[in-house]
């Protein structure tokens, strides 16, 4: 997640009545680690001024890992009967679309898992390199085209935010620019892999933006 991109989405959830977003369902919320530490914007934006005010937030990915308060797969029955008992007001889906074969199933799941009035805030790359997490799909949607996912909702804010030149991510996530520049190194390894880092750098100087859209279930 973005810098620009983390305050977005924190303007947005607070700006909301708490009664109608909390509890809220972090969904590929990777680790707490990674949210407070590798990307710390992502706490500081997003999850600490919930926690701050005694707000629920449900932090699930498929890592097993501190800071994972739910571990599984989004379609297996026992997670999916856990998630839904816990009556989320709201669902964060933030960078997961991109990396997922049917986005259309994973859309009508966290539909599911929220209330009428309740609220799905969603984040995707629009302007961004291949990024795979295993995968990388290509999937780089206007918020018009996030809400189109999802049918039982409508779209109340939708913005593309420029998020600023690429070099700029990689000087705020050094482990990720030590990444790039070892895989430089080995282009005999996985040489498809190698040819796409190589085609990452092109992007040093590109602007990247972020597509977020806030819907709301009928």
């Amino acid at each position: 997640m973005l810098k620009k991109e983390a305050y977005w989405l924190g303007e947005i959830i607070y700006r909301y009545d708490s009664s109608m977003v909390f509890p809220m369902l972090n969904v590929g919320s990777s680790t707490e680690e990674f949210r407070t530490r590798t990307q710390p914007w992502i706490d500081r934006y997003v999850f600490a001024p919930a926690r701050e005010k005694g707000l629920k937030v449900v932090h699930t990915d498929m890592k097993a890992a501190p800071g994972v308060d739910i571990v599984g797969d989004l379609f297996s029955a026992e997670t999916a009967t856990n998630l839904a008992s816990m009556q989320f007001k709201s669902v964060l889906c933030s960078n997961l679309l991109e990396h997922v074969e049917d986005r259309q199933r994973i859309s009508t799941l966290l539909e599911s898992l929220v209330p009428p009035s309740g609220y799905i805030i969603v984040s995707c790359p629009y302007s961004y390199p291949y990024h795979p997490d295993p995968i990388d799909t290509g999937y780089r949607p206007t918020p018009e085209e996030i809400a189109l996912l999802f049918t039982q909702s409508r779209l109340v804010s939708g913005h593309i935010l420029d998020c600023g030149i690429y070099l700029e991510r990689l000087i705020h996530d050094p482990l990720l620019l030590i990444k790039l520049l070892a895989r430089l190194l080995v282009p005999f390894y996985k040489p498809a892999m190698w040819w796409e880092t190589i085609r990452v750098q092109t992007w040093l100087f590109r602007t990247v933006r972020v597509s977020c859209a806030v819907l709301q279930k009928l």
